[in-house]
């Protein structure tokens, strides 16, 4: 490197304390990482823009030759740059080009298959009809022929979108099957699962995953599920809660335990997704962690409400403590707690992650098509942002709607520019903002700062095993698992 060449500390550079030094990342790009006070201080050295000649000079403890190495190091992060440099740059230019791409389906990554929107449970907060705004929404929740999807409508549905994907070279493609409860259509789960299996005869691999209350679990779903890795996540809150209730009027627990047993019976992939909401607020704890190991199952997916309301009814703080507890207790049971929330941070260990990927936490932002029985087209089925007709899949591809709601895969609400973890959050679910502001590119503050401190939380809480860990207390480098010294 240029003795004289000079650079400067990134404007989207942030740091977290922790106990071991500081973890830094790119707000846009990622690259998390950890350095010690050396390096947090060389960072604060070059907010004005420096060369390693004038560093030196200036009377620096470390010689030039480790700045200059310095310098190159973090200038490949991006967290050194030139000054004038356009940082945002390769973020604004793969926009563009996805952009271009749109209207011929370049961003499809993920279905959602409404297999039917009718359901055996009543339970108290479920998301369906309390959220929806659009008359495209309502009238498609209304419609006696938007009920239950048939065998080959489910075949004609998946084939258009197939043959858009391989038109635009994918490789793969996601198939989840959502409801109402799915499984009170298993016929067109079944067939679908035996006609299009992994892909093979069509060009791209398909893997698939199914949304279920866990009620209807036979042997023969459960062998199924098993033989095509359809991983099974059953929503489930609380073994003391009382919210999953039958069209009877009775618990669902029992039934729900039932079909875990089958689901274990043939090995297959499990996971929970449980809700944190003012309904559940007071049953959230441990015990859904136990009641998971009990049942084999390592991984609870948390999603907090979706109503606005629930950040206005509890503090920011209160919802992070409540839901650290109990991520720290599955940590240290050996289940994760995962979520929207927990991918904010799993995206930061990354550096560009856009580049591979079609959206951030959530696929209904950017790369997804939620198809309905009817064949109508919507964001998710949380939304109501309609896109068109999947039978008339070029005209839906080219509509203003879709180009929107795809669009907002990397481009945020405008009031989150300069926000830390830009890059890597999604914001709020789309259907609450499309109710309570008639707008996606809105920015919900209140669940802001609980996106904020939860990832910051796990930052400071991360095994250092895990990311790359930078020195500047040796002159040589040293490979020990994640690590990197700077010499």
């Amino acid at each position: 490197m240029n003795r004289y060449r000079k650079l400067r500390t990134s404007k989207y550079l942030r740091y977290i304390a922790r106990h071991d030094g500081f973890a830094l990342y790119h707000s846009l790009y990622g690259g998390l990482c950890i350095v010690d006070s050396d390096i947090r201080y060389l960072f604060e050295v070059f907010q004005t823009s420096r060369s390693a000649h004038e560093v030196v000079t200036a009377g620096c403890a470390f010689d030039e030759l480790r700045i200059q190495s310095f310098m190159q190091l973090f200038e490949e992060r991006g967290f050194l740059v030139e000054d004038g440099s356009n940082e945002s740059g390769q973020l604004e230019d793969y926009l563009e080009t996805m952009e271009k791409r749109l209207h011929k389906g370049g961003q499809v990554g993920v279905v959602q298959l409404v297999l039917t929107n009718l359901c055996n449970f009543r339970c108290e907060y479920c998301f369906v009809n309390s959220i929806y705004s659009s008359k495209e929404r309502l009238d498609a929740q209304a419609s006696k022929n938007n009920r239950v999807m048939h065998v080959e409508e489910a075949r004609t549905y998946l084939e258009n979108v197939i043959d858009i994907a391989r038109k635009n070279g994918k490789t793969g493609l996601s198939v989840q099957f959502f409801g109402g409860e799915p499984l009170l259509n298993w016929k067109v789960m079944k067939f679908v699962l035996e006609h299009f299996g992994a892909g093979e005869e069509h060009g791209l691999e398909i893997t698939y995953s199914v949304v279920t209350n866990g009620s209807l679990i036979t042997d023969e779903i459960a062998a199924y599920c098993k033989k095509h890795k359809v991983s099974v996540i059953v929503s489930f809150d609380a073994p003391s809660g009382e919210q999953r209730v039958c069209k009877n009027g009775k618990n669902g627990g029992e039934l729900v335990e039932q079909g875990l047993s089958l689901l274990n019976k043939y090995y297959n992939h499990v996971a929970f997704n449980a809700v944190l909401s003012s309904e559940t607020f007071a049953v959230f704890g441990y015990e859904l962690v136990d009641f998971a190991l009990e049942h084999y199952v390592f991984e609870i997916g948390v999603l907090l409400d979706l109503s606005p309301g629930f950040y206005e009814k509890y503090s920011a703080k209160d919802i992070v403590d409540t839901l650290w507890d109990v991520y720290c207790y599955g940590k240290q049971k050996g289940v994760q707690l995962t979520g929207y929330w927990h991918m904010i941070f799993q995206q930061l260990v990354h550096k560009n992650l856009y580049r591979t990927r079609g959206f951030k936490t959530c696929s209904a932002t950017g790369c997804q098509l939620s198809i309905e029985p009817s064949g109508d087209v919507f964001a998710c089925k949380g939304s109501s942002g309609y896109f068109g007709n999947i039978l008339r899949i070029d005209e839906l591809l080219a509509s203003e709607n879709y180009r929107k709601y795809a669009s907002r895969a990397f481009s945020n609400s405008p009031e989150c520019a300069g926000c830390a973890i830009e890059g890597f959050c999604s914001g709020f679910c789309l259907g609450p903002l499309e109710k309570k502001y008639g707008s996606i590119s809105v920015m919900e503050k209140n669940a802001c700062a609980v996106y904020m401190e939860l990832t910051r939380r796990l930052i400071a809480d991360m095994d250092s095993e895990d990311v790359a860990v930078f020195t500047m207390q040796r002159p040589e480098k040293v490979e020990h698992h994640a690590r990197e010294r700077l010499s």
